[in-house]
């Protein structure tokens, strides 16, 4: 059997993850491992706290915390937020660890031998009233392509463009808040990208074919049509990896050539006997789920870094790259706290209703506009009356007519209908079409309701028990109805996980759920009166929320 590794973009360990975070890598990461483990994969799903970089400085600083006991902090915060969310990671860890710093430590050494390392002479932003060299988060400005003020030293929020200081308009230091910069000599070490450039491109043109998004392949192919450059992956600063050469002894290794190889690092993190079954294993498939302003890290840099160490280590199979969650149509960001964070947002609905939300809404096309209102139309009509209100009834109808529910299975008249979504669903996860996915499962709730509002079971019980023909038809309907029931208990399982367990308790299961279990017999337990799956938001949760 092949193995299956499923990662989500690591998430800055400087602050609670907001929805867009949520739902651009993590969210769907989690919801696809899940149908991995219901289809009996031997798939783990790796993730971690990137802890390197500046916006971890800064914000120590601002705290007067040491780096790594700030980083340590938000790792465990961050990581309950996302168990309170009900995502199953194999393993969430982070990157500043002895496991990690190995692993970059052997693809450092790789690169270097291989004649893939070399060192770059630069000038680099310089506060004169701080006395520091201003790396990435350090400054900030106005973005040189889209005239956005809020770009970054190493990238635009805005647009998503890799910058360097250099390229800022009207520069200004995050540290004091002054205009008073020069640009100084520095050197740094890079890796040859425009060496390896020939080896990427044709890694991007054979792997793009596995179910890429069009932006993922769009943006990497013209990023090499422009030529690639050498990267730094060093940085004039404290906190990091320290440069194990001598004439580098002040520099780290910059945050993201050790983020990107936490993947290996967090699994050797997880076990160090089983990690390189998974990295190294010839028919191992890698799925790497990101926001689109992380695409060229995993589709260039990364694949550059593993292809220039040589190391046996596999190349990312597929790439998926979500768009952005926006509000009023601007981007959910921390930086710029647009965005609702995860802990608050549980303080108002539990996670059931988030995950299917934001999965419902997945920008996994085209930029996804997320209000109040769509939230409240999502849990009201689609959550609460299309799907919870059809368990209710189905089970409420069964459990007041026991005596007419004999085997649970599709009646032959709706056959082709109830295969054809149920196929379409399968197809959908096979082909990362996960936002469609849902939209199947909640296809089959309508067409249970459909079958409800057209047969009308209710109104024949009575006639039921003196008619044969009229008591075996509304067993057949009893039968489709429950039948339907237990398959959205299965199917709902990977984005509502407690949602399915409490439908999955009527018909006696109480393990992981299966899809073999969409095929087999079932039985029904009609002694419990069901709970009610969803209700409709309240004024105060919608108070809540403005507020």
């Amino acid at each position: 059997m092949s193995k299956i590794i499923v990662t989500a973009a690591l998430p800055y360990s400087y602050s609670i993850p907001h929805l867009g975070n949520f739902v651009g890598s993590v969210l769907p990461a989690d919801v696809y491992h899940k149908y991995l483990v219901m289809g009996g994969e031997d798939a783990i799903f790796i993730c971690g706290s990137d802890q390197h970089g500046t916006p971890i400085e800064i914000r120590a600083m601002e705290r007067h915390q040491k780096p790594e006991d700030f980083a340590n902090e938000m790792h465990l915060k961050i990581k309950s937020v996302f168990e309170r969310y009900d995502c199953t990671f194999t393993y969430y860890g982070k990157t500043h660890t002895d496991q990690n710093k190995e692993v970059v430590y052997e693809i450092f050494d790789a690169l270097q031998k291989n004649g893939y390392i070399v060192e770059t002479h630069s000038t680099q932003a310089y506060c004169n009233i701080d006395k520091r060299f201003l790396i990435d988060r350090f400054i900030e400005g106005t973005c040189p392509f889209c005239k956005s003020d809020h770009a970054r030293g190493d990238q635009c929020d805005n647009c998503g463009r890799l910058l360097t200081p250099s390229e800022i308009i009207n520069p200004k230091c995050k540290i004091c808040s002054k205009s008073d910069i020069s640009f100084k000599g520095t050197k740094n070490l890079a890796i040859k990208l425009d060496s390896l450039e020939p080896k990427i491109s044709e890694f991007i043109e054979l792997n793009s074919r596995n179910n890429w998004p069009k932006a993922a392949k769009n943006k990497s192919q013209s990023y090499i049509k422009e030529g690639l450059k050498p990267r730094d992956i060093t940085r004039n600063m404290d906190w990091g990896f320290k440069v194990p050469l001598e004439k580098f002894h002040d520099s780290v290794f910059y945050v993201w050539f050790d983020a990107v190889i936490g993947y290996i690092g967090i699994t050797k993190e997880w076990d160090g006997r089983k990690w390189k079954s998974y990295w190294t294993h010839k028919d191992t498939k890698l799925v790497q789920f990101m926001g689109k302003d992380n695409i060229e890290f995993h589709t260039l840099m990364w694949p550059g870094i593993l292809i220039g160490a040589n190391l046996g280590f596999v190349l990312p199979t597929t790439i998926k790259s979500a768009e952005y969650l926006t509000s009023n149509s601007e981007k959910f960001s921390k930086s710029r706290g647009i965005g609702l964070d995860l802990e608050k947002c549980l303080g108002i609905l539990p996670s059931d209703y988030w995950r299917f939300a934001l999965m419902y809404v997945y920008p996994e096309t085209s930029d996804s506009e997320f209000s109040i209102d769509l939230l409240r139309e999502i849990v009201n009509n689609i959550m609460n009356d299309k799907v919870g209100n059809l368990i209710q009834r189905v089970l409420k109808l069964s459990i007041a007519n026991k005596g007419l529910v004999k085997k649970i299975r599709i009646q032959n008249e709706y056959r082709e209908a109830h295969d054809k979504i149920v196929a379409k669903y399968k197809d959908d996860f096979s082909n990362f079409r996960l936002r469609e996915a849902l939209h199947s499962l909640v296809e089959l709730a309508t067409l249970g309701n459909t079958i409800i509002s057209e047969r009308k079971p209710w109104e024949s019980t009575k006639k039921a028990s003196s008619d044969g023909e009229v008591a075996n038809e509304l067993s057949d309907i009893f039968g489709t109805l429950l039948a339907i029931s237990y398959e959205i208990g299965i199917m709902i399982w990977p984005f509502c996980p407690n949602a399915s367990e409490n439908i999955l308790k009527h018909f006696n299961v109480s393990d992981t759920p299966s899809l073999k279990m969409l095929s087999m017999e079932v039985s029904v337990n009609l002694e419990d009166e069901p709970k009610q799956l969803f209700t409709k938001m309240t004024d105060s949760q919608i108070a809540g929320l403005q507020k």
